[in-house]
């Protein structure tokens, strides 16, 4: 009885509770964007300087991707509060698992010395088996919590991100802005073509004037 417990919380344990903390741009993020003007509003300081790379008929540049996941202190702050979520459910998880375990054992226990009844036994057994059904049904629940937040996590960092870029677009109208990351679909690109470190720099001067103090 007790093997069989401990068995299935250990499986229970061996799943989801620990989740791929952010999937930000994993594929090409493909900006098509038209303007007829191309003008640097004077006194502007929301977006940082950009060089302006030609490609032919029209301009291009792109963002590291894993590098934004990397330095982007948005990410860090929210990275840090979905681990804070993951650890306070992790900790609840095994309070429970352990305290079945518990039970479990004492069970074992008190029927190898035959001190319970034949039908207490049964009922204690079944309720044994309903409490560890309830810590399935728990874990699922928590995956299900933490993957949400994770998806709203996802939104905000994505939102964050192309708003910023549309509003570096509007002042050096680049035709195309691309994702670069070391799994993607681009190979090789110039360095020249690179805009990463002056996206990056946006971003937190932004963050920190939101953040700043700490919300």
């Amino acid at each position: 009885m007790t093997e069989e417990i401990e068995n299935k919380n250990n499986k229970a344990g061996n799943l989801g509770l620990i989740l791929n903390v952010i999937i930000l741009i994993g594929l090409i993020v493909l900006y098509v964007l038209f303007f007829t003007k191309k003008e640097k509003p004077e006194g502007d300081t929301q977006v940082q300087y950009v060089p302006a790379v030609s490609s032919g008929s029209g301009s291009i540049a792109f963002v590291n991707s894993d590098l934004v996941l990397e330095k982007y202190e948005l990410v860090n702050k929210l990275t840090g509060q979905l681990e804070r979520e993951q650890q306070k459910k992790d900790a609840s998880f095994i309070a429970k698992q352990n305290a079945l375990e518990a039970d479990a054992a004492y069970f074992q226990e008190q029927v190898e010395k035959q001190s319970i009844s034949q039908e207490n036994a049964q009922q204690i057994y079944e309720q044994l088996m309903m409490k560890q059904q309830e810590l399935y049904e728990l874990q699922d629940k928590y995956a299900t919590e933490l993957a949400k937040k994770e998806i709203e996590m996802n939104v905000v960092l994505l939102d964050s991100v192309r708003n910023y870029l549309d509003r570096v677009n509007k002042i050096y109208n680049f035709d195309y802005i691309l994702s670069y990351n070391a799994a993607g679909n681009i190979l090789l690109a110039k360095d020249t073509f690179d805009i990463t470190q002056q996206i990056i720099d946006g971003l937190n001067r932004e963050y920190k004037i939101k953040y700043s103090p700490e919300k």
